[in-house]
Order: C-alpha cells, then structure tokens, then sequence
C-alpha cells in the first residue's frame, strides 16, 4: 500500500519506538514492541493564511513488509551479604544488545529476536536466539486450514492463571535470569518448537510439539549457591548435567480453551520430564525423569477485580509408589488468586498456592536424609502491588511470596522509569529469607542481591 505524508515547510517528525514491560507474569511477565503513531495534524492560524499556506513538499512513503527493532543494555547487581562460597559479590554485570527483525508475507510472518551479550559474571560472551520461527494460516491447505495457525522454529511460549507460579506451564524457565534481576521477559526461556493451534465453535487448541527436550536453566552453582541434602550444606559445584544423561524424548504440550459468557476454561495435558534435574540416577549424578501433567484453570470476573483457579496432577512415571528416594513423588497442585484495582493507579493481587505430595509416608520411610524432608504440603501465600505515577512513566511493583509450612520467604521490587520512549531506567531488590537452610527460598538467603538496568530502545 501507498500512503501520502505532507511535511510542513522542513520539519518532519520520526515515529517513536518503545518497548513496553508487560507485568501480572504467569510467568513471566514479557515485553512487547509498541510504535507510538505519528502526529499528522496541522492547524491554521486564521483562515485568511489558508491560501497562503505552504504545502511544502510531498512525501510518498511506502510501507515496507519489515520491521527493525531492538535495544542496548546495560545492567549490574550485586548481594547485599558475601556467600563464601562464591568468589564475587556480583550477581549481574550484563553488557547486551538485541535484535529484532520482523518481515509479513503475503499470510504469513517471519520474526527474528537475537541477544548478544556479555556476561561479567562468568567473564564470557554469549549469543541467545529468542526467536526465530514462521507463522501464518493454514489457509493453502482448504477451507478446514483456515482454522489453523502454525508457528515453526525457536520460540517463547507460556500459559496458565498463575502470577510467578506455574501448575501447568512446563515450558522452558530461566531463574537464574530471574533472581539475578534481569528484566522479568528472560524469566521464560526459548524452545525449537512446533505450536499448532485450532480454532473452532465448540473450543480452541493449542498442542505443542518440542522435538529436543529443553531444560529450565535451573541454578547450578554458577551465579548462586544451593543446600544439597545430600551433602547435608550449602553447596556451589557449578554442575550441568551429563548429555548422556539427558532426555532424548520429545515433549508434548496441549491447552483446550474455551470463553463461557465472561469465563475462560482450558484443560492442559503434558507429557515429558521434569524440567530442572531433582532426580539421581544409581551413581546419584543428576538427572531428569519422566513426568505426565494433567490439569485445568479457570478465570473470571469477581465484583471489580479478577478471580482464577488453576490445578495440576505431577504423574512422576518412574516412582508410582512414590517409593524411590531418588525420584521426586506424584503431587497435586493448587492455586487461587485475585487481582482488582484498589485504588487510582494502585493494582493488588493475592495468591494461595499449594503442593501436596503423594505417597508421604513411603517417601519419609525411603529417604536418604529425612531430616531435610519437607512437610506433605507446601503452602505459599503472594501478594502482589503495582503502582503507576507520573502519567504512566513509572511503575513500581512489590512481589512477596511467604511459605506458611517453611516459614521462609522471598521479596523482589523492581521499579521501571520511562519518560520518553528512547530509555528506561529499572532498579529493584531480590531479598531471600527463611530459618532453615534447606527450604525452598531459605537456601537462597546468601543470594539476596540489589540490581540496576538502562535500556535504550532503537
């Protein structure tokens, strides 16, 4: 298509590009590219000047198919105490830059995301591709195609209810990322992936195919120590797990959901491993076994605010009596959240969460360390603030998650300021807390760090 700008004497404008944080993760929180349109409008000072008014030049612009975008970053955090088991109080020192490049086919789009950065930390270059896939109709294939999208290639994906607690959300994570202070988009890692999705009357469809099993990037001893039971301490060995050792199986993910006047229900089906390694082979070298999640959500309207549940059964495939210490036992999850706006600007949210383990007693009675055992149910308690000020330009979030059965905790504040749409400047606080060092968030209480980003967009 061809379109006309007419310039005013000299002067033209450039359309503004920004990157806008979307917060209220499932995860994830992920950013968006937004282009803020170009103001076109000329006013007259008095009717007499219209005849005298200079149209200047014409301009014939045509839009182009692709689209360039990105930005360069710079970040740094370091612990608020020392962990002697690590050489360096840093937790973040990233120099990156990210592409994007974006290009429509006639049915079809091709989106390429690519980050290059620096790790400080590890002292090393690296090269993450975030996306690059194809998607469009199946149009070319009949008129039953044309209820069909699929997207090929590399790809973030994500779903559920949950706010930073994921029941049926198996796809990829990186929490080291995440506690580190990078921006709350790197919390969900990419996966080579097929993601078929269908839409009809009864239901729509998503079904997901990850042909090579990926992994969360789990901590590991790179950035932060950890409490292995089996060693009985705090313990930072920088490990990865053997290849040899490694699902070779695809992953398969489904989603069926459907909107009921102001409701959406999905159901959920997962078959392939769990996604971090709190599994030991005979050797008792890490590894990841089988697992089968079936679950459902539900999300709705409750007075001003929002109301969802979500559940999932952990199937552990290898441990069906839940008699093997070496393999995590089945589980059922829960969760209930709300979300309303509470005041002008200010969003609150609450969550409980809540994992009961199956087959408690053989798992006690077959354990290696028993005294590092947790209860049969584990129950977290979020809550969420969001404040926007400054028309917009700033935001502040306060996340708390409280374990009541572990009596330990985690906090992350994380403020975004940005006034025009070229920069954003973000600063927060990750602060671990917990009287046993072999708790979830416990082990982390030498991690708690303080951490500041610029962004510049371009």
């Amino acid at each position: 298509m061809i379109r006309l700008k007419v310039t005013h004497s000299s002067e033209k404008r450039r359309p503004n590009i920004r990157l806008l944080p979307s917060f209220g993760l499932i995860f994830v929180a992920m950013s968006a590219n937004a282009t803020a349109l170009e103001d076109r409008s000329y006013q007259q000072d008095t009717m007499a000047q219209e005849d005298e008014w200079d149209m200047g030049e014409w301009e014939v612009e045509e839009d182009k198919p692709y689209q360039f975008t990105g930005f360069a970053e710079l970040a740094a955090g370091r612990r608020v105490s020392s962990d002697s088991l690590l050489g360096t109080d840093t937790t973040l020192s990233d120099a990156r830059v990210q592409f994007s490049f974006d290009y429509d086919l006639s049915q079809s789009r091709l989106s390429i995301t690519t980050d290059a950065y620096y790790d400080g930390v590890k002292d090393e270059f690296r090269l993450q591709v975030r996306e690059a896939a194809w998607q469009g109709n199946l149009s070319s294939l009949g008129e039953w195609g044309k209820r069909f999208d699929l997207k090929l290639g590399q790809q973030v994906l994500t779903w559920g209810t949950g706010d930073y607690v994921f029941l049926n959300d198996l796809f990829a994570k990186d929490f080291q990322s995440f506690f580190a202070g990078r921006d709350d988009e790197y919390l969900k890692a990419p996966s080579l992936s097929a993601k078929l999705s269908g839409f009809f009357d009864a239901f729509n469809v998503d079904f997901v195919v990850t042909p090579e099993f990926t992994p969360d990037n789990f901590i590991n001893g790179d950035y932060f120590s950890f409490f292995s039971p089996l060693a009985g301490q705090q313990v930072a060995p920088a490990f990865d797990v053997e290849s040899a050792l490694q699902p070779s199986s695809p992953e398969y993910a489904l989603r069926l959901y459907k909107s009921i006047d102001a409701t959406e229900f999905a159901f959920y089906a997962y078959k392939g491993f769990h996604k971090s390694p709190n599994s030991f082979n005979d050797a008792f070298l890490p590894s990841f076994s089988a697992l089968n999640v079936y679950g459902a959500s539900a999300i709705t309207t409750l007075g001003p605010g929002l109301v969802n549940a979500e559940f999932a059964y952990y199937d552990s495939k290898h441990d069906a009596d839940g008699s093997n210490p070496l393999i995590p036992n089945s589980q059922t999850r829960y969760l209930l959240s709300y979300e309303q706006e509470l005041v002008t600007n200010l969003t609150g949210s609450v969550q409980w969460y809540a994992e009961r383990t199956q087959d408690y007693d053989e798992q006690l009675q077959s354990s290696l360390t028993p005294e590092f055992e947790t209860s049969r149910t584990r129950i977290w308690l979020t809550q969420r603030l969001t404040y926007r000020a400054l028309q917009q330009t700033l935001s502040i979030n306060a996340f708390h998650f409280y374990s009541t059965s572990d009596d330990d905790g985690y906090f992350k504040l994380t403020s975004d300021y940005s006034p025009v749409d070229s920069w954003r400047l973000s600063a927060g606080l990750n602060l671990f807390y917990g009287d046993k060092a072999y708790t979830f968030f416990g082990q982390f209480e030498d991690a708690s760090n303080a951490f500041i980003r610029f962004r510049y967009f371009y």
